[in-house]
C-alpha cells in the first residue's frame, strides 16, 4: 500500500474562461467499439466542449490530474479534470480537496462526523480526514475526465504485429 495524500501542483489549475469557445462537429452516427459498422458522416450539429462539460462557468475550472491513486476511474497522470464547485459534494462523488496544506483527487465518503478520502487503485490508502485537527476543505466536485487514449506497451505492440504477420501467412498459403 502507498501511504500519500498524491498531491495535485498548484501550477495544474486554471479557471474556465468563458470567452475561449471553438466550435467542433458532433457527428449524429455512433463509433462501434466491437467490429467496425459503416459510419455515417452526417455532421448533427456544432459542438463546444466547453458547453458540453460546464455547468457553472463562474464556479469551474480545470485541474491536470498527477499520480496514479485515481487510475481505477479512468484519472491518469494528466488527466485534465473539469471541476464544479457548485455543485454539492455527496458520498461518492470524486472530488478536489485541500488536506493540510496540499490538494488531491478522490472519491469523498462522509458518515457522520468522519470524512474518508478513497483513492481508486488499491495500492493506496485511504486519507482519515479528523475534523478540527486537519486542515480540509473541499474544492469542488469532477464532473468530467478528459484523458488521452492509453498507448499500448512494447509487448502489446508485438502481439499486434505478429498477429498482422500471422494472418497474411495464412492468407498467403490460402492463395497458392
Amino acid at each position: 500500500m502507498i501511504d500519500t495524500i498524491d498531491p495535485i501542483p498548484p501550477g495544474n489549475i486554471w479557471l474556465v474562461d468563458p470567452e475561449k469557445r471553438l466550435p467542433i462537429p458532433l457527428y449524429s452516427s455512433t463509433v462501434q467499439a466491437g467490429f467496425p459498422n459503416p459510419a455515417e458522416t452526417h455532421i448533427e450539429t456544432r459542438l463546444n466542449l466547453q458547453d458540453l462539460c460546464v455547468q457553472h462557468p463562474d464556479a469551474t475550472y480545470f485541474v491536470r490530474a498527477a499520480g496514479e491513486s485515481m487510475i481505477d476511474d479512468d484519472i491518469f497522470p494528466g488527466s485534465i479534470l473539469v471541476v464544479d464547485s457548485a455543485i454539492p459534494i455527496r458520498t461518492g462523488s470524486i472530488v478536489v480537496a485541500w488536506v493540510n496544506g496540499d490538494c488531491c483527487v478522490k472519491r469523498f465518503v462522509r458518515v457522520g462526523k468522519m470524512i474518508t478520502l478513497f483513492p481508486s487503485n488499491p495500492a493506496f490508502t485511504p486519507i482519515y480526514v479528523h475534523i478540527g485537527v486537519d486542515q480540509f476543505d473541499t474544492l469542488g466536485v469532477v464532473i468530467h475526465v478528459v484523458s488521452k487514449p492509453k498507448k499500448w506497451n512494447q509487448d502489446q505492440l508485438n502481439t499486434a504485429v505478429e498477429h498482422v504477420r500471422t494472418r497474411r501467412r495464412k492468407q498467403h498459403v490460402r492463395e497458392l
